[in-house]
């Protein structure tokens, strides 16, 4: 019960709106609003917004990426220092020549701090450098002291060196102690055994520089793990690779992977901050939003008040003149159209009631017994009725030639009589009227036609246009066959699961140009005197399958003329 009480409300409000002209203009109003919202909102709205959220992830990618490359670069840089150690054997020559005796302690102490001195004072990316001998770690010699808070830790940063070195082999590795980054490394003789450790004190400010600055830029966190320290300040989160969106704040994490000193890098960064472009587009979406109401409801007041209510006054006007109130004026006297419409409409109310008052309302209807007799017809049953009185007459008196043109005389009037309301039948019912008429032609050119048909079974039961097949004979009787005297004609029909094909070959007189001009406007559909039949199948084939019907008329064999039809099984 209400359901069906639902059905009926929605019924009513449907009819209202329908009928109405307030409701439907309002329909329309709301619509002109809906849709550059919608339009906006959705499509406009939402490509714009993720074509910004997708430019901002790029910037966000490519600056992150070169800042960690520029990074890496320094640190690459800072690995060849410490490799340069081993690799120009001014420290390994000075170990030998110690070791051999062929100096003293004093000299080897000398020659050391002058080549930390030269290497590594000048060098931005250094705040430290220090050298001890594995046999006598109390022989350090170091640069820069400054960093380091005491002999006390200085002892603790070459013990804690010391335990590392045992298991560092041929590698750098960095490392963090009493809050600063180091970089140290084994140094090898040529025969690979470890004669000292290279401690190197990294200026974590130049190293780290290309992150800090993007830090600051993009007012973000920068978290790096960087071989076995970090930054502690910052909180590291296990994130996979790449640029990630919590809803409130963006992550872009790259990992170095298996490298043997690896740079992971992580920025924390403020969602909103990084997308104001899209939250700022956003809110001027929603601002021409609320803006577009009072515009559209001024409009609506207009509409109402210039176009409704003087045809609703108008409306009001002809009910009345319709229930029989002739006379009837309305008050719209304005200067524009409906104004100029309103004194039309009272003048001619007020010129009908003259007329009706003066004619008394004069009979304007025409009889319909006349109309009818005009165009009665004679019933098309007495003429098949009238055939059958004649073949049975021919029958009694002996003569089948004339029985069997009657009968065949007959089918192709029930074709066009008897079926006239079935526009589709199967190819069987067809051929039935192909043979009717293939006997009249027969009869008429004997020997010289030979008739070929080239079925399938299965072709029989397919469905095509009454009356397709025997136009296209008595084409190709008058077009062919009977200028050349005589001929062949091939009927072709197959079918298979997409569509039946049809084809109407003959052998008669070969085609001219001017005759080719006459099929091609007869395959547009437009017949110019001849080719009606063809024209007619043509516009009747289109009218029921659309294009998806295939006409063809092939006259490239010199004497053969060759009508293809493709008939879908299916009516679109």
């Amino acid at each position: 019960m209400g359901k069906d009480t639902g059905r009926k409300t929605k019924k009513r409000l449907f009819g209202s709106i329908r009928h109405s002209l307030r409701a439907q203009i309002g329909l329309i109003v709301l619509l002109s609003y809906l849709t550059p919202v919608v339009l906006l909102g959705v499509f406009t709205g939402g490509f714009m917004m993720k074509r910004l959220e997708n430019q901002t992830r790029a910037a966000v990618t490519s600056g992150a990426e070169q800042a960690w490359t520029l990074t890496e670069q320094k640190i690459e840089r800072t690995l060849d220092l410490a490799r340069d150690a081993t690799y120009d054997g001014e420290l390994t020559d000075t170990w030998q020549k110690w070791n051999d005796g062929t100096i003293g302690d004093a000299e080897y102490m000398r020659l050391c701090r002058s080549y930390l001195d030269r290497k590594y004072s000048r060098e931005s990316l250094l705040s430290f450098a220090a050298f001890f001998p594995v046999k006598n770690p109390e022989m350090l010699r170091y640069i820069r002291g400054g960093t380091i808070g005491g002999t006390g830790e200085l002892q603790e940063l070459t013990d804690t060196v010391r335990v590392m070195g045992e298991k560092l082999d041929t590698r750098c590795r960095f490392f963090r102690f009493g809050g600063q980054i180091y970089l140290v490394r084994n140094l090898l003789n040529l025969r690979m055994e470890r004669f000292g450790m290279l401690i190197l004190g990294i200026n974590e400010e130049q190293l780290l520089e290309p992150l800090n600055e993007l830090g600051e830029a993009w007012d973000a966190k920068v978290a790096f793990q960087l071989d076995d320290c970090g930054n502690p300040e910052n909180e590291w989160v296990n994130l996979a690779q790449g640029l990630t969106d919590d809803g409130k704040e963006l992550y872009y994490t790259r990992l170095a992977g298996d490298s043997e000193n690896s740079l992971n890098l992580q920025l924390t960064m403020d969602r909103r901050k990084q997308y104001s472009e899209v939250y700022t587009f956003r809110l001027l979406l929603l601002v021409m939003a609320l803006l577009l109401i009072p515009i559209m409801v001024l409009i609506g007041v207009y509409l109402s008040r210039r176009i409704v209510k003087p045809l609703t006054l108008l409306s009001a006007a002809s009910r009345r003149i319709e229930e029989g109130e002739p006379g009837v004026t309305v008050p719209l006297n304005g200067g524009d159209e409906l104004g100029r419409l309103g004194r039309s409409f009272s003048k001619m109310s007020l010129r009908l009631k003259e007329l009706i008052d003066k004619t008394y309302k004069e009979e304007i209807e025409l009889k319909n017994a006349q109309i009818l007799a005009l165009q009665s017809r004679i019933n098309p049953h007495f003429i098949n009725n009238a055939l059958e009185d004649i073949n049975w007459q021919a029958r009694m008196e002996g003569s089948e030639s004339i029985s069997s043109m009657v009968t065949s005389l007959s089918v192709l009037l029930n074709a066009t009589m008897a079926r006239q309301d079935r526009r589709l039948v199967t190819l069987r019912e067809e051929m039935e009227v192909a043979e009717a008429y293939i006997y009249f032609i027969q009869q008429r050119f004997g020997s010289d036609l030979t008739m070929n048909r080239e079925i399938e079974e299965k072709a029989l039961d397919g469905i095509l246009p009454l009356l397709t097949i025997q136009p296209l004979l008595e084409n190709a009787v008058e077009h062919g066959i009977a200028p050349a005297g005589g001929g062949t004609i091939t009927i072709r029909c197959s079918l298979n699961d997409a569509c039946m094909h049809i084809e109407i070959i003959n052998t008669g007189r070969e085609t001219g140009k001017e005759d080719r001009e006459r099929i091609e406007a007869a395959l547009h559909g437009q017949p110019t005197g001849k080719h009606l039949g063809l024209a007619n199948i043509v516009n009747r084939l289109r009218l029921i399958y659309g294009e998806s019907v295939e006409i063809r008329v092939d006259t490239d064999t010199p004497g053969q003329t060759t009508v293809s039809i493709v008939i879908p099984r299916e009516i679109p």
